[in-house]
């Protein structure tokens, strides 16, 4: 028979404590057990490896010999073991992201930044997606969303929250002789809508006013959605990080806001997620913490 990996270990115990007694003690097992483990580890091999007796033990030349390679499989399963413990624990390897547009410019992308510079031996992939992906499939290890979620197999924590608000250009407000004061009248607007928005688009303001509408033009680029808000073609709900700048700018013009959307993310680990990604997700926090004082 193939000597056992165990009996292997027992042997290199025996050998280190110079006692079966001592041995045993380490091992937690009787002295019997670590004697029975020595005899048929001999008996497998087919050699004898230990000369015993009463007061004392030594080894024989084979012995010598078995030890050796008993201690270096012993060495090379530790370093194995705590090569696994400790890979979550570094900031290195790869770490794949997929978030919403809507996320990606303001915050997911200001945070990857950081971690490149702080972490250059991190290695990032970055999915831009508003729709839902499969974490197995894509072999994603962190996932961002946005808005209510589907029954998830994930484990599923809250970031915090996307304001949102319904804009349009200063243009198309003149064209339309200004906001009007009943807001329920915006649903005879021409809108713009994202393809997640779902047909009709329903907005719930955050006066509890509700606003169904059809849109004009629908598209699955927040990019092109932006721009085309700006040329005038419509009124669109926008997250309010995307459209700060614009209003800035006076390209954009805010007509109401919206119920605040819940940012949440996913993984699938069994237990408290590898470091790197905990670090990317405190990142992602302090950035969204960032956007929310600006």
């Amino acid at each position: 028979m193939k000597p056992s990996l165990e009996d292997m270990q027992v042997f290199l115990a025996v050998v280190e404590a110079r006692s079966f007694t001592l041995a045993a003690d380490r091992l937690e097992r009787t002295k019997s057990a670590v004697s029975q483990a020595v005899t048929r580890l001999e008996s497998d091999i087919g050699t004898r490896l230990l000369y015993r007796s009463t007061r004392s033990l030594s080894l024989t030349e084979a012995g010598s010999e078995f030890y050796a390679h008993c201690r270096e499989i012993k060495d090379i399963y530790n370093s194995a073991i705590a090569g696994l413990r400790n890979s979550g624990d570094k900031l290195a390897g790869s770490l794949s992201v997929t978030a919403p547009h809507a996320l990606c410019e303001p915050v997911i992308i200001p945070a990857i930044i950081k971690l490149a510079e702080q972490h250059p031996q991190l290695r990032i992939r970055l999915l831009a997606n508003d729709s839902p992906m499969d974490l197995i499939e894509s072999q994603v290890d962190l996932a961002i969303r946005v808005g209510s979620l589907a029954l998830q197999s994930a484990k599923v924590s809250k970031l915090g929250l996307l304001g949102e608000s319904l804009y349009a250009s200063p243009q198309l407000i003149e064209k339309l002789c200004g906001i009007p004061s009943d807001l329920t009248e915006l649903q005879n607007w021409p809108h713009i809508a994202n393809d997640w928005q779902g047909m009709p688009l329903k907005y719930e303001l955050k006066s509890g006013i509700q606003v169904k509408a059809t849109p004009k033009v629908r598209c699955n680029s927040l990019h092109d959605i932006v721009q085309l808000t700006e040329a005038g073609i419509g009124i669109a709900r926008l997250p309010d990080i995307i459209a700060r700048k614009k209003v800035a700018n006076g390209t954009l013009c805010p007509i109401t806001s919206v119920a605040a959307a819940p940012i949440h993310y996913m993984h699938l680990f069994s237990k408290r997620p590898p470091t790197k990604v905990q670090t990317f997700i405190k990142a992602i926090k302090s950035e969204l913490q960032t956007c929310s004082k600006n």
